[in-house]
């Protein structure tokens, strides 16, 4: 995954699947995570559709819809992210997010993503 992120902030660690506007991320959290983190974790995947394998700057400008659903019980959990609109260097995505084993309906949402100028 092309993130600038570290721990333990970095929550993507794997692209599960990526096809046209669709991706599903493996997600770990250091704690039982909360609804910012599963946002924050929703936006690191939006990193599957990256071109490039240079980390980028991005910057989560909008969020909107955004729901918890259940309560997490698990440090692992699956996002489902799908591309909704692209225009230049920004990107709206709708989002998901699973249980790993289960697959209990976490949290879902909007976001959007503004890559920085000159990222790349």
């Amino acid at each position: 995954m092309n993130l600038p992120h570290l721990p333990p902030i970095r929550f993507a660690k794997e692209i599960l699947t990526c096809k046209d506007k669709r991706a599903t991320v493996l997600c770990e959290f250091p704690c039982l995570p909360t609804l910012p983190m599963l946002t924050e974790a929703a936006a690191q995947a939006s990193s599957a559709f990256a071109t490039s394998e240079t980390p980028q700057n991005g910057f989560l400008v909008l969020i909107k819809d955004v729901s918890l659903h259940v309560t997490p019980k698990s440090l692992t959990c699956n996002v489902m992210i799908e591309e909704r609109l692209s225009l230049g260097n920004s990107s709206e995505f709708y989002f998901e997010v699973f249980e790993k084993e289960g697959g209990a309906l976490y949290a879902s949402g909007s976001l959007m993503i503004v890559l920085e100028e000159g990222s790349a």
